[in-house]
C-alpha cells in the first residue's frame, strides 16, 4: 500500500471556537495563524534574531530575565492571532480586531485560560492541515 504524503496540505489559518473554563462554547472564534504564515513566521524570526543579536554581543547564550521572556512568549502568542469575530465588550458592543487588542487581551493577568487556550490550538498541527482533495 502507498499514499501520496502531498495530499495532505498546510493550511494558513485555523478558526478556534473559544471555550470557557469549563469546555461550553462561548461563541467567539478567533482566527488563528500557523507556523507558515506570514505574520507568524515574522514574529518568530524576529525573537530568534534578538537572541541572536545578544549572543553575538556577549559571545555567549544568555538566559533571558524570566518576565522578560514571559512578555516575548506572550507576544509571540497575541501574534498568532490574526482575527476574531463574536468578541464583545462589558457593554455587549463588539471589540474590533487589531493585533495591539489581541495584546492586551491576552497580556491581562485574568486571561491566563485564554492565552494557554491559543497557546495549545496554535501549537496543534493537526488545526493547520488539511487532506486535498483525490481525483
Amino acid at each position: 500500500m502507498s499514499f501520496n504524503l502531498r495530499n495532505i496540505k498546510t493550511v494558513q489559518t485555523h478558526d478556534h471556537k473559544v471555550t470557557d473554563t469549563d469546555g461550553v462554547a462561548t461563541g467567539v472564534v478567533f482566527t488563528l495563524a500557523g507556523e507558515t504564515h506570514p505574520v507568524r513566521k515574522a514574529a518568530r524570526l524576529a525573537q530568534t534574531r534578538k537572541l541572536m543579536d545578544a549572543a553575538s554581543k556577549t559571545g555567549r547564550v544568555q538566559m533571558p530575565d524570566p518576565e522578560e521572556a514571559e512578555a516575548d512568549r506572550i507576544k509571540l502568542i497575541a501574534t498568532a492571532v490574526v482575527g476574531w469575530s463574536g468578541y464583545a465588550d462589558d457593554d455587549g458592543n463588539p471589540v474590533p480586531y487589531t493585533p495591539e487588542a489581541a495584546h492586551v487581551l491576552l497580556a491581562d493577568p485574568d486571561m491566563s485560560w485564554l492565552l494557554t487556550q491559543i497557546e495549545i490550538e496554535q501549537g496543534n498541527r493537526a488545526n493547520f492541515t488539511k487532506r486535498a482533495a483525490v481525483n
